[in-house]
């Protein structure tokens, strides 16, 4: 029986670990097997049945193990005792395949107009993917605080993974369920890096603005890099991060910076000169809001990210006003 039969055949619940095995030869660089190379070799109707055996299999992990207990569990397990993870344990090192494999799934269900009887299981596929794509980047950011230079690693690893899997976006429409789950994840994930990042500096340091990617924390950076390289996937993320502010998801003089960080990275194109000034005044009025508590005390770190969020503001949107814009 040839690998990529084996391969097919191991996505089973009851063959997790031959299905693991599998992962870990496609992350060994000695052994031929690798994922990149058979998933578009599949023939239509194996890929179908990858499809088919992935969701059975997505659908029984979830169920007997949670998504919540992805990052919590083994920690709340080990209690006090100090426990020492294998190289085997680490799971996140599967994350480029994991990613790979979504992406899969994901352009079958969505390169193709459902029948009317498959509505459903296509609906609950899709709410699947978007929640373990949100488990993933919660994963990745989640190995940058336990260690930054494993997490790093993990972020380059995964970048081309990651752009496969957005560019999936292709086979559907700005407002459909898995644009919102994705995005909503990728834009959280964003805010919330750059926030803590900002939340660290001390009172008498100065909030730098931003020039490229590279001045941006690790998970920001990737995530901001790999989204650019494709104009319509940077509009559905400027898309969703408007429905954030309009749905006063953001609640802190930090995070509406972070949002202003975002937009003076992606301004550099003038493909999005109208979303830029929409989301610009938008985070303006909000933040007029921060006005009295950061004037309270000029020492203040809040007060300090309240100005350099208005100077960045004030550039983005004289930006928008150019002619040639």
């Amino acid at each position: 029986m040839s690998k990529r039969k084996q391969f097919l055949e191991s996505v089973h619940h009851e063959r997790v670990q031959d299905f693991l095995n599998f992962i870990r030869l496609h992350k060994d660089g000695a052994d031929p097997f690798d994922l990149a190379e058979v998933l578009p070799e599949l023939q239509r109707s194996q890929r179908q049945e990858l499809w088919e055996r992935q969701l059975k299999l997505l659908q029984h992990s979830l169920t007997a193990h949670p998504t919540e207990r992805w990052i919590t569990g083994a920690e709340e397990d080990a209690g006090d005792m100090e426990v020492e993870i294998s190289e085997e344990q680490k799971g996140y090192v599967c994350i480029p395949p994991v990613l790979a494999l979504l992406t899969e799934v994901a352009q079958a269900c969505l390169s193709h107009k459902p029948e009317e009887d498959q509505e459903d299981q296509t609906s609950l596929t899709i709410r699947i993917l978007t929640n373990i794509f949100q488990k993933v980047v919660e994963i990745i950011a989640h190995r940058l605080r336990k260690d930054k230079e494993e997490g790093q690693e993990l972020c380059c690893s995964s970048e081309e993974a990651l752009y496969d899997f957005l560019l999936v976006t292709k086979f559907t429409t700005e407002r459909s369920e898995f644009i919102t789950g994705v995005f909503s994840s990728l834009c959280a994930a964003v805010i919330i890096d750059i926030s803590r990042t900002l939340q660290k500096i001390s009172p008498v340091e100065e909030v730098l603005t931003p020039e490229t990617v590279n001045d941006l924390p690790p998970l920001s950076n990737t995530i901001l890099k790999v989204m650019l390289r494709s104009p319509a996937v940077t509009r559905f993320f400027l898309s969703e991060m408007s429905s954030s502010i309009e749905s006063e998801a953001i609640d802190s003089i930090t995070q509406w910076a972070a949002v202003t960080h975002i937009l003076t990275i992606i301004k550099q194109s003038d493909a999005f000169i109208v979303e830029f000034k929409e989301i610009a005044l938008s985070v303006r009025r909000q933040i007029q809001n921060y006005y009295n508590i950061t004037a309270e005390n000029s020492d203040n770190i809040q007060r300090t990210i309240y100005e350099s969020t208005v100077r960045m503001l004030i550039d983005i949107l004289n930006q928008c006003q150019q002619p040639n814009s």
